[in-house]
């Protein structure tokens, strides 16, 4: 919860009480936290799908967008 202002809100505390808080909440994080990881256990790490060729973008996407989106000179977004 944001202090919106009121400086009375963190007054009453005192800074024991307010360590005691941060140390309580980090407890938590822990225990829900998965921090550590077996190294036998079988994580894939390959890729997740195979590399999609021209043909098979055309049929999925349709010739116009696709012709469309190969001949753009405008550049990608950096953002989205």
């Amino acid at each position: 919860m944001a202090n919106e202002g009121r400086p009375e809100d963190t007054e009453t505390m005192s800074r024991r009480e307010r360590e005691e808080i941060g140390r309580r909440a980090n407890e938590g994080f822990e225990r829900v936290e998965r921090t550590d990881y077996d190294p036998r256990s079988d994580i894939p790490t390959g890729p997740a799908i195979k590399k999609l060729s021209e043909d098979e973008i055309r049929r999925r996407v349709g010739d116009g967008n696709f012709e469309s989106a190969k001949n753009d000179g405008q550049s990608a977004s950096i953002n989205s």
